[in-house]
């Protein structure tokens, strides 16, 4: 069929959108997870017969992603013998496979139509127990529990109870994963009937042609994008530290972009970890699939065509690709600094092409790494075991954008319909007791748009004697996260650490009606003290009746903070998001003793920063040259234009005509650069240890604006000045005679 009717095709193709919705619906139904119940990590997504992706529901996009490899297996390998038949669900879970860890786990469905394969369904959601040994202290993947390539856990439509069984009594809680595997093979249930009851309607001909259109559509649109953007390459570079030290490693990005292609190379990018801080390539692959569909392709159908103009390179060995049997149950946070990575080449791409709308900071934006996870081991007050994963991090802060504050605690990047847990159920599953879950106070990156607000908790543990979480050394280096164009990577504040109390003089202060609200209250109030376990001990005990204090990532900041509005950075105050020191330190605003901004200080303070800008950068009181106005060839930056000038394409201040230099080359070359050790910036020390990164600050040489915000580890090398941006249009451009 050439042609088909575009009516009929608009139709079905919501239909199908909505049968995943509601294959999504049944997983969570009958699911026993809290991170799918209430998390909403788990996917429904559809397949062509080959195994490419056709469309994905709004859950997690990386389970999405990830799936059609499994199923590209499936057929390679097991196609032949045992062959699949009408009712056959098989489950998978291997990372090395397909998903990102053995907790990433997926049931795949054949969808046969007059006896054959039209497609595949499958249902994916992340289970916590995988029967290996707890987080945090694998170093191969053989440490972290079942790991299955592929088994029919549903025969011909005849449940498998001896599979079922086979895979369940490997794990801790039986219960609870036989509920994740039910839900997996209902959701295929509920879709593959809807599936075919589309075949009944629409007739086989037209749904496969239609199938084959979704993936076309995707890779027309994607590429028809692609030719709306300028042609570059851009740079990133992301940090994060390892599970058992200190030690730091980073993520390197390059993106090139030429006509309706894109391209990423990760080359530079740390070798693989020694603990299980590391991405197979499947996980990879789905990650930078799941940063494209947020950023770039958002609205392109999800499916696997829009990657089709998409080439990924990673060097075999770095932490993005390791080789087997290398652990990886911390791919997803790895994911997460690699998400951040290509999303800032991608949003600085979209701004040059005034795309304003589309242009987010990150949304992965933590202060340092360090303390304790939340990932729990043990049992709760009613004797079951603990269901381990803790996700309040599903209510992070989103990243500010050319236009307005990011969104508070709005979500989690990975799934466009997720949620965070709720405090009263997370109750009756784990034994804590909260004291307090609220925004974190100075936790969101600054800029003149700050980004969106993350939330920080304190717990208390309660009902439980043999509780245990993760726990890894203090990197005091900001991760996952960046800003824009002068705005910080993430705020400063907040505190994660385990709290060491006195049960019974807390038992006494709390039945007086009190209790502390943050961890830094507890520790100053005299609640607690920092309890810092000894060094490699990769899971540390909790006490009954001591506190546990963390905060989740929140979004970066965009342009200089200078330019937030002082009534604004009041309000900011009086919400709690800021404290006045910060506002002071970052925003340069002096608040009146009723919090009101004070304009006339506050003008005072902001010339005063703008003097230390010049201090800190050891600039030349001279004034730098400067370009006559002009219309600009390329606007890349919320501050800088490339203008045409006699000696060629030269980078522009947009505010004060200040010359920054050959427009081929990076405009760090010619700004002011101030290097601000992190302990400096920071709102308090770490709980132990010492930061181990700089702040990069990069200003304008005439009027002092606050350009970019860098995070660099002098310990790992590379170029302290990474060239960001760096036009194709500018080495084409005419130079003058």
């Amino acid at each position: 069929m050439s042609v088909i009717d575009p009516v009929r095709y608009e139709i079905l193709r919501h239909r199908l959108w909505v049968i995943g919705e509601e294959g999504r619906a049944a997983l969570q139904r009958v699911s026993a997870s809290p991170i799918v119940v209430q998390g909403g990590e788990c996917m429904q997504s559809f397949y062509d017969a080959s195994g490419r992706m056709v469309l994905a529901c709004s859950g997690h996009l990386r389970f999405a992603a990830a799936t059609s490899d499994a199923i590209k297996l499936l057929i390679r390998e097991f196609g032949s013998s045992p062959g699949f038949h009408e009712g056959d669900q098989i489950f998978n879970n291997d990372p090395y496979v397909a998903g990102s860890h053995t907790y990433d786990q997926m049931v795949v469905m054949p969808i046969f139509a007059e006896r054959r394969l039209i497609g595949w369904t499958a249902s994916s959601s992340h289970t916590a127990d995988t029967g290996g040994l707890l987080r945090g202290t694998a170093t191969e993947i053989y440490h972290e529990g079942l790991r299955v390539r592929a088994l029919k856990v549903v025969e011909r439509g005849q449940f498998r109870d001896d599979v079922c069984k086979t895979i369940v009594e490997q794990c801790r809680d039986p219960y609870y994963v036989e509920l994740d595997l039910r839900s997996r093979v209902a959701a295929n249930n509920v879709s593959g009937a809807r599936v075919l009851r589309l075949v009944e309607q629409f007739g086989l001909e037209f749904v496969e042609a239609a199938m084959r259109k979704m993936i076309e559509d995707s890779e027309r649109l994607a590429r028809a994008k692609l030719r709306e953007l300028p042609d570059g390459t851009w740079r990133s570079r992301t940090y994060a530290t390892a599970m058992r030290s200190a030690r730091p490693f980073q993520v390197r990005c390059t993106m090139t972009k030429a006509r309706d292609e894109v391209s990423f190379d990760f080359a530079g990018t740390s070798p693989q970890q020694d603990d299980d801080q590391n991405s197979t390539l499947p996980s990879t692959l789905a990650h930078v699939a799941l940063a494209l569909t947020n950023m770039l392709f958002w609205d392109v159908p999800w499916s696997d065509g829009k990657m089709a103009p998409v080439r990924v390179s990673v060097p075999e060995g770095t932490f993005l690709n390791c080789r087997f049997p290398a652990a990886c149950g911390g791919a997803p946070r790895v994911g997460q600094i690699l998400v951040s990575a290509v999303t800032e080449c991608v949003a600085k791409m979209l701004y040059a092409a005034g795309r304003l709308e589309e242009v987010n900071a990150g949304w992965q934006g933590l202060w340092y790494q360090g303390g304790p996870g939340y990932f729990y081991g043990g049992t709760n007050a009613n004797g079951l075991p603990v269901a381990q994963g803790l996700y309040d991090i599903h209510g992070g802060g989103f990243g500010a954008t050319p236009l307005r504050d990011g969104v508070d605690t709005g979500g989690h990047a990975n799934i466009p319909a997720g949620g965070i847990s709720d405090v009263e159920r997370i109750e009756l599953s784990y034994p804590f007791l909260y004291f307090a879950r609220n925004h974190n106070p100075d936790g969101a990156g600054y800029g003149r748009h700050r980004g969106g607000a993350g939330s920080h908790r304190l717990y208390m543990v309660y009902g439980s004697s043999d509780l245990t979480v993760d726990f890894r050394p203090y990197g005091g280096i900001p991760n996952g996260g960046f800003g824009l164009f002068g705005g910080y990577p993430c705020g400063t504040g907040g505190m994660r650490a385990i709290l060491a109390t006195d049960p019974v003089a807390l038992a006494r202060r709390l039945a007086e009606g009190r209790y502390p609200t943050s961890g830094r209250e507890a520790v100053e109030g005299g609640w607690a003290t920092v309890h810092v376990p000894e060094a490699g001990r990769p899971r540390v005990a909790l006490p009954e009746r001591w506190l546990v204090s963390d905060f989740v990532q929140s979004g970066g900041g965009f342009g200089d903070p200078l330019e937030r509005e002082p009534e604004t950075v009041a309000r900011d105050v009086a919400s709690g998001f800021f404290t006045r020191d910060a506002a002071e330190r970052f925003f340069g605003v002096r608040l009146d003793r009723d919090g009101a901004a004070d304009l006339a200080a506050t003008d005072a303070l902001r010339d005063e920063t703008r003097a230390r800008r010049r201090r800190d950068a050891r600039a030349s009181a001279d004034a730098p040259a400067t370009l006559p106005p002009g219309d600009p060839l390329a606007t890349p930056h919320h501050s800088l234009e490339i203008v045409r000038a006699s000696a060629g394409a030269r980078w522009r201040c947009r505010r004060c005509g200040a010359d920054l230099g050959d427009a081929a080359a990076s405009y760090k070359r010619g700004a002011l650069r101030a290097i601000r050790p992190l302990g400096q910036v920071s709102d308090a020390p770490l709980p132990a240890g010492d930061f181990i990164g700089e702040l990069h600050e990069y200003y304008c040489p005439g009027c002092v604006a606050l350009l970019q915000v860098d995070v660099f580890c002098p310990t790992l090398g590379d170029d302290a000045m990474l060239h960001d941006i760096a036009l194709a249009m500018v080495a084409r451009a005419p130079q003058p005679a």
